[in-house]
């Protein structure tokens, strides 16, 4: 049974991850560069994809940079805090890595459901690359091995972000059996990024997805 301590550190961790997922990087690149509002144009949806198609290249890749830092100071300061204030109160390595782990859901979820933007957010993908480099970073390279591969024969980013999750989550499986939070977290985050490709999905069904040339 956790104690409450242990409650409160996570629960802290949760909150402020998810408002740094509230910075919207498409938001913030359009606006203050563009002198426009991407979620006026294509999907709607602020996230890199999205930023490609609209304004190119360019804009696409740094908003994918963009919101994979703020995941990595997500990551870090929910590592911090577990090991400064003790999740588990019992191992310092265990409670850095379960609070990264805390801090990586909790920023996707900002990410996806801003509060800060009427909870009209992005779809986490670049988010979830970074915490695959943080937290398993020979499975992270595989899979954007993978996910490089993919999008070059289907220039379908959408495809690649839920099939690059899956890949993720089961590699984290295979390689971390033993240790069930990383593949837990990495499963939750999965199911975040596939249920926010809803309309993706009937899209590719349909045969009617759009691509990504560049």
């Amino acid at each position: 049974m956790l104690s409450q301590l242990q409650l409160q550190t996570a629960a802290i961790i949760l909150v402020l991850s998810y408002f740094i997922g509230n910075f919207q990087t498409a938001v913030l690149f359009s606006n203050r560069f563009l002198h426009d509002d991407v979620r006026r144009h294509g999907s709607g949806n602020p996230g890199a994809s999205n930023m490609t198609r609209v304004y190119g290249t360019k804009w696409g890749v740094a908003t994918f940079l963009g919101d994979a830092l703020k995941c990595l100071c997500a990551v870090l300061l929910g590592g911090y805090l577990g090991r400064w204030w003790g999740i588990l109160l019992s191992n310092p390595a265990l409670d850095f890595a379960l609070g990264t782990y805390i801090g990586g859901i909790g920023v996707i979820l900002g990410h996806c459901w801003p509060v800060l933007c009427r909870f009209k957010g992005g779809k986490g993908v670049a988010c979830f690359f970074a915490f695959m480099f943080f937290s398993f970073p020979l499975g992270g390279a595989i899979t954007a091995v993978f996910a490089l591969i993919l999008f070059y024969f289907s220039r379908k980013m959408s495809l690649v972000s839920m099939t690059s999750s899956v890949l993720f989550t089961i590699l984290s499986m295979a390689a971390y059996l033993e240790r069930p939070c990383l593949w837990f977290f990495s499963l939750l985050c999965t199911l975040v990024i596939i249920y926010r490709h809803k309309d993706n999905i009937r899209r590719l069904i349909d045969g009617t997805e759009g691509t990504i040339n560049y």
